[in-house]
C-alpha cells in the first residue's frame, strides 16, 4: 500500500500517508509512517524514485552493445565506462556481448572496444507488479502460458526539449532520487529552494517520466537477466510483464526491446522464454547474465 501510495505521489508528505494507513490518531503519528516508509527503502522492498528523461528530437539516447577485442582488456576497459560521466547505465556481461551502456551524449569508444549492436532508445517502461504476492517459479509458469496481443509498443519521440544548462544540472542531481530536498538541490546550484521547486515542477517534470520499483523481498535478493526480444507481439508481451512479482525494465530500441528480468533461478526464465518462442509470441531471444551494474 505504501508503494503505491508513493508511486502515486513521489514526493509524498508523511501526513498523507500516515492518514491513508490510519494512523492519524491519538499515539498513531506520522513517525509510524516515517518508520513504514524507512523500511520500504532500507529493505530494498522498493528503490528511490527516478526521473526518466523522455526521447526529445534534440535530445535521445543511445544504446550500445560493446565487445572487446582482447579479453585481457575487460579491467581497463571497465573502469573507463565506470568512470565516464556521459553514460548514464552500464552493464558487464557474460555472454556475447562484454558491455551494455547507454548515453545522451555523442560518444567516441576506445579502439579495444567494437560496437556489436547499436540503437536509439525510446521511453523505458518500468512495470508495476501484480504479481507480488506470487511465487517466482510460479508466476513465471502463468507468465509463459499467457497469450499476448499482437502489435508493436509505442515508440514515441517528444518535439523539441527547450532545457539550458541549469534544468539539465536540476535534472542531473534528482535522477535518481526525485525526493532530494529542494534544499539540497538548492545548495548544489546556488539557487533558492523556491526557484529549484519552481523549475522542478514546471520545466523539468512535465518533459520526464517517473520510474518506480517493486521487490517484494528486496532487492538484493533477487538474481537479473538481460533478455533481447525480437517479437511482433510486444505489446502483449510487455501487457503481461506485471503479472510477475517484480518491476520489470523495458528498454524499447529499434527493432527490438531488451528486458532487465529479476527472477530467483534462470532456468525458470528460461523456461518462460523458450515456451514463448514455441507458441510463436516472440521470434527469438537472447538471454545474458549482468555481473555488474550501475
Amino acid at each position: 500500500m505504501i508503494y503505491n501510495l508513493i508511486r502515486e505521489t513521489p514526493r509524498y508528505r508523511l501526513n498523507h500517508i500516515a492518514l491513508e494507513l490510519g494512523l492519524s490518531g491519538r499515539g498513531q503519528t506520522k513517525a509510524t509512517a516515517s518508520k513504514y516508509v524507512t523500511r520500504l527503502y532500507t529493505e530494498e522492498i522498493s528503490l528511490h524514485p527516478n526521473l526518466i528523461l523522455k526521447a526529445h528530437e534534440n535530445c535521445i539516447t543511445k544504446a550500445f552493445f560493446l565487445k572487446l577485442r582482447k579479453p585481457e582488456d575487460l579491467t581497463s576497459a571497465f573502469l573507463k565506462l565506470s568512470n565516464n560521466p556521459h553514460i548514464s547505465y552500464m552493464l558487464l556481461l557474460s555472454g556475447i556481448y562484454d558491455f551494455f551502456v547507454t548515453t545522451r551524449y555523442e560518444l567516441t569508444f576506445d579502439k579495444n572496444l567494437i560496437v556489436k549492436k547499436s540503437s536509439p532508445m525510446y521511453d523505458p517502461i518500468y512495470t508495476h507488479p501484480t504479481g507480488w504476492n506470487l511465487k517466482m517459479n510460479d508466476a513465471l509458469k502463468l507468465f509463459a502460458n499467457k497469450s499476448c496481443e499482437r502489435g508493436k509498443i509505442v515508440r514515441d519521440v517528444e518535439d523539441f526539449l527547450p532545457w539550458d544548462e541549469i534544468h539539465f544540472n536540476i535534472f542531473d542531481i534528482m535522477k535518481h532520487n526525485m525526493q532530494v530536498p529542494f534544499s539540497h538541490v538548492a545548495r548544489e546550484t546556488n539557487l533558492a529552494s523556491n526557484t529549484v521547486k519552481k523549475y522542478f515542477y514546471k520545466d523539468i517534470l512535465p518533459y520526464c517520466n517517473t520510474a518506480h520499483y517493486f521487490f517484494p523481498k528486496g532487492y538484493s535478493h533477487y538474481h537479473q537477466s538481460l533478455i533481447i526480444v525480437k517479437s511482433d507481439c510486444e505489446k502483449g508481451f510487455v501487457n503481461n510483464l506485471p503479472k510477475l512479482p517484480c518491476t520489470t525494465y523495458v528498454f524499447p530500441f529499434e527493432k527490438e526491446i531488451a528486458l532487465i528480468l529479476f527472477h530467483e533461478g534462470v532456468q525458470n526464465v528460461m523456461f518462460a522464454m523458450k515456451k514463448l518462442e514455441e507458441k510463436g509470441f516472440i521470434k527469438k531471444h537472447l538471454l545474458l547474465v549482468p555481473l555488474h551494474w550501475e
